[in-house]
């Protein structure tokens, strides 16, 4: 997203900030772990997260009509959860990898088996299915870019189950959008070619200049108060 952002987080190790959209997420991901890990029932999901939501989600929203929808779907996403997968295989688990010569670490949200092994991703993006279309729309081409994460996610998949997942799942929970598509090892090889681009640009680069965008940098950069270019430009 931002050149500098990345180098304060990964190179410096600048200490994250809380941010709204983050801590949300987060803790959404901390309910359906307990949950599918059986420390939660489904009745007692949506009373969890309104005792515990505060505590959780620190940052302020960008505003109150974001906050209130955000924090409606959430609710009603949980006090009527209807998740398929509730006895996976594995529940956020961590795994390190090599991918293509390059040490990566992943948290897999979910894996499960349906006749077959699946990855799930919860996610709070709101997703399209892929549409029906010869040529891809946007919202085919944004799945695709997000895909990329389940296609890596599948190589220590297999490592650990020995075989690839036959179907990677996004959890799309602020819309309840449960999104299935097939694993495809063309997509694999073109996900670990886009990876292994990726690390070449990030190693090639000497130059970390920062993409100044307000909603980004405000909202979505857990570095920003760290930021000279940032706090320069907030006024």
């Amino acid at each position: 997203m931002c050149p500098y952002q990345f180098l304060m987080r990964y190179i410096y190790r600048t200490q994250k900030q809380p941010l709204f959209f983050s801590d949300y997420g987060s803790f959404i991901h901390k309910i359906l772990e307990l949950h599918l890990n059986g420390q939660l029932e489904k009745d007692e999901l949506a009373p969890f997260y309104l005792r515990h939501f505060r505590e959780n989600v620190r940052a302020n929203a960008p505003s109150m009509a974001i906050f209130e929808t955000y924090f409606n779907q959430g609710l009603s996403y949980l006090d009527d959860i209807d998740f398929p997968y509730s006895t996976p295989l594995s529940v956020e688990k961590k795994v390190d990898f090599s991918l293509v010569g390059h040490p990566f670490t992943a948290i897999i949200d979910c894996v499960a088996n349906d006749n077959g092994i699946i990855v799930v991703d919860h996610k709070s993006r709101t997703l399209k299915p892929r549409s029906t279309r010869k040529k891809p729309t946007k919202s085919d081409e944004e799945l695709d870019r997000y895909l990329r994460q389940l296609y890596i996610y599948s190589i220590p998949v297999k490592e650990l189950y020995g075989e690839y997942p036959k179907a990677l799942v996004f959890n799309c929970f602020r819309s309840g959008e449960l999104i299935k598509e097939p694993f495809s090892e063309e997509k694999l090889e073109e996900a670990k070619k886009w990876a292994t681009e990726q690390i070449r640009i990030i190693r090639d680069n000497e130059q970390w200049k920062p993409n100044m965008e307000y909603w980004k940098c405000r909202y979505l950069c857990d570095c920003r108060d760290k930021c000279e270019y940032f706090q320069m430009n907030r006024g």
